[in-house]
């Protein structure tokens, strides 16, 4: 038996399967652009499904369900923590990098970066300059690895911790 899952960045889909096993894992099928090349469109991930004593770590790449500013419709996303609590994020420094706490972030799994010299706007998520965020304690400000198609924190916010329902294990 499959469910279908919507996760709503830049039209991706996941697909969970109903087979988990005792280890608590469940594997779901990424329909969308917004991870990749990390998570391809039609790539089958394994991720550990968490309670709360979930502690985000920079660089996961989590599952979790967004409220009405990531559309309103309760579908989980798919999107790699960039920022944990009590951290500032912001983006950019000289080079165009994001930072954490003013340090840049090495980021390999970015292919399509988005473009830098468009002003942040409300209605798009594409350009890449943005912050300073403090992001709350309890909170993590997640971003999609195709920053050119990814609809994630630098327009909606950072994101309860709580609100993790899985992290990706492969």
């Amino acid at each position: 038996m499959r469910r279908l899952l919507p996760l709503l960045a830049v039209a991706a889909l996941v697909t969970a399967a109903a087979c988990g096993d005792a280890a608590g894992t469940e594997q779901f099928t990424q329909g969308g652009v917004s991870m990749a090349p990390t998570v391809k469109s039609g790539q089958v991930i394994t991720v550990r499904t968490v309670e709360g004593d979930y502690q985000p770590k920079r660089g996961d790449i989590v599952l979790f369900h967004g409220g009405e500013q990531w559309g309103g419709s309760g579908a989980p996303l798919l999107k790699r923590v960039i920022a944990v609590g009590g951290e500032t994020v912001a983006c950019c420094d000289p080079d165009g990098k994001v930072t954490v706490n003013g340090q840049p972030l090495t980021e390999p799994y970015v292919a399509t970066d988005a473009p830098l010299d468009l002003p942040p706007s409300p209605q798009d998520c594409g350009p890449r300059r943005f912050g300073p965020v403090a992001v709350p304690t309890g909170s993590v400000f997640v971003m999609g690895d195709n920053r050119a198609a990814s609809n994630d924190s630098r327009c909606a916010g950072p994101i309860p911790a709580t609100s993790v329902s899985a992290v990706m294990v492969s």
